[in-house]
């Protein structure tokens, strides 16, 4: 379980780190929060692979306020943190596949 939990951690790292803005709008505290996250999630597969599981098990902690912090911004809507950003061309070609 613990091997499991420290390749999740390193999935959630990369996906973070590669993760492409193209037309959303730059915000500092969103960018602050990713990079909370990266940097915990990836401490905790380090940690893990390294067996320093009381390390590990602090930066899952942060891990843990991050999210939680994601969901009290979106009032516990988990919808809105998957909602994609889209400029207003794709906003529209969306609403004419959706009918």
């Amino acid at each position: 379980m613990i091997t499991l939990n420290a390749f999740l951690c390193l999935l959630i790292a990369i996906r973070l780190f590669t993760f492409n803005r193209e037309n959303c709008q730059y915000k500092a505290k969103y960018s602050w929060l990713a990079w909370l996250m990266i940097t915990s999630s990836a401490s905790v597969f380090l940690f893990s692979s390294f067996g320093l599981l009381n390390r590990a098990y602090c930066a899952q902690v942060v891990m843990n306020i991050a999210l939680l912090i994601c969901f009290l911004k979106s009032k516990g809507n988990i919808g809105t943190l998957c909602t994609l950003c889209r400029s207003p061309n794709q906003h529209q070609h969306h609403k004419r596949l959706n009918k």
